[in-house]
C-alpha cells in the first residue's frame, strides 16, 4: 500500500512560486526586463553574479492575509539614468572598439572609484567629469541610434544593477596597452589586461 503526502497550503504556495517563476524566464528576456523596469536608485554594495538572488532587488508587496498564497514578487533592475547616461559616454568613448569584456570593466572602473569613499567624486556623473581624468561629457553627443551606443547603454545597465561579473576587480585606473607605462602608473597594482587596455588599483 503507498500513501500519498496530502498537498498542504505551504507545499501549493512553493508551487505556484515556482510556476511563476518560469513563467516570467520564458516569456521575457534580460534585455527586456531592463529596459522595462522603473529605474531607482543603484546598490553601491560589491558586484553580485546575476544568478544570485540579491542581484535582483524586489518591488514592495501590498500587506495581505496570512493565509492566502502570496504571487511571486517581480524583479527590476535598480539602476540611476543619469549614471546611465553618464557611464555610457565613457564607455563609448573609451572603449568602443573594444569587445563587451573591455566595455564592462571600463564601466566597473567607476563603479571601483564611487566606493572610494568620495576620492574621485560623490556620484557616477561627478567621476566621469572629474576634471584630468576622461573628457568633457557635456561636449560629447555620440549618435544615439548606432549599435556602439545601444550596447554602451546596456553595459551601463548591467554593470550599475550588479549584473555583471567582475572583469578586473578592484582596478580603478586603465591605459592604453600599446602606450610605455608612465611613472604613476610604474606606482599601482596591475590587475588584468582587456583587449587594448591595462587595469590597474
Amino acid at each position: 500500500m503507498t500513501f500519498k503526502r496530502p498537498i498542504t497550503l505551504a507545499s501549493g504556495a512553493v508551487l505556484a512560486l515556482t510556476l511563476s517563476g518560469f513563467a516570467l524566464s520564458s516569456g521575457s528576456s534580460a534585455a527586456e526586463l531592463v529596459a522595462n523596469t522603473p529605474l531607482l536608485a543603484y546598490d553601491l554594495s560589491a558586484t553580485i553574479p546575476s544568478s544570485t538572488p540579491a542581484a535582483m532587488p524586489v518591488t514592495a508587496q501590498p500587506e495581505a492575509d496570512d493565509t492566502a498564497p502570496q504571487a511571486a514578487p517581480v524583479a527590476v533592475a535598480a539602476v540611476d539614468p543619469a549614471a546611465v547616461e553618464c557611464m555610457a559616454k565613457v564607455v563609448m568613448h573609451e572603449a568602443n572598439n573594444q569587445p563587451r569584456e573591455g566595455k564592462i570593466a571600463v564601466a566597473q572602473t567607476l563603479v571601483n572609484r564611487l566606493k572610494a569613499g568620495g576620492r574621485f567624486g560623490g556620484s557616477i556623473c561627478d567621476i566621469a567629469n572629474q576634471k584630468g581624468q576622461f573628457f568633457h561629457i557635456a561636449s560629447f553627443r555620440p549618435r544615439r541610434d548606432t549599435d556602439g551606443w545601444q550596447e554602451a547603454v546596456e553595459v551601463a545597465h548591467q554593470v550599475l544593477a550588479g549584473q555583471a561579473e567582475p572583469v578586473a576587480p578592484g582596478a580603478m585606473y586603465f591605459r592604453a596597452s600599446y602606450a610605455p607605462a608612465n611613472a604613476f602608473f610604474r606606482t599601482r597594482q596591475r590587475v588584468t589586461t582587456v583587449g587594448a587596455h591595462v587595469f590597474y588599483r
